[in-house]
């Protein structure tokens, strides 16, 4: 396995701006917004300041304010009715708009920050079923399973 080549590949793609589209009603029109997805580094750090809120459990199963961090995503990656908005433009327009919009958005930025990245490990893990894996972990998995099935004596 050659590593430098894997990360030289890994930043080619990381490069490629991955986008998302969806129309959302504002002032009674329908607006075309356009979300980028950001950096990991930048992922990190937006999921991290915007912590689950205590009584939220859809919060707690994606790891971040489902309701804050959708409004603080970076401006710089969005864009609403063609046109580039700044971050205090980008709050009020996200205020203004009704909870299903909202809650579009969210799940938007999820998908294309945590969902698409998951998928493609999912995908690759496919890809890799008749590969068995070296893992000491895995054996002792695949032990107890065999274990589990056993009949007790």
């Amino acid at each position: 396995m050659d590593l430098k080549a894997l990360i030289a590949k890994q930043r080619e793609a990381l490069a490629e701006v991955k986008t998302k589209t969806l129309e959302v009603v504002l002032g009674g029109e329908a607006v075309e917004v356009v979300v980028a997805k950001v950096s990991p580094d930048e992922w990190q750090e937006l999921a991290s300041s915007h912590p689950p809120r205590r009584t939220n459990t859809g919060d707690h199963s994606i790891g971040y304010d489902q309701y804050a961090l959708p409004r603080d995503y970076p401006a710089g990656r969005i864009t609403v009715g063609g046109e580039p908005v700044d971050q205090e433009e980008w709050a009020e327009i996200y205020s203004v708009l009704e909870a299903v919009h909202r809650n579009s958005i969210g799940s938007l930025i999820w998908g294309l920050n945590v969902y698409d990245v998951m998928q493609e490990l999912q995908r690759l893990g496919k890809a890799e079923a008749g590969r068995q894996s070296a893992s000491p972990a895995n054996r002792e998995s695949r032990r107890a399973a065999s274990k589990a099935g056993s009949r007790a004596k």
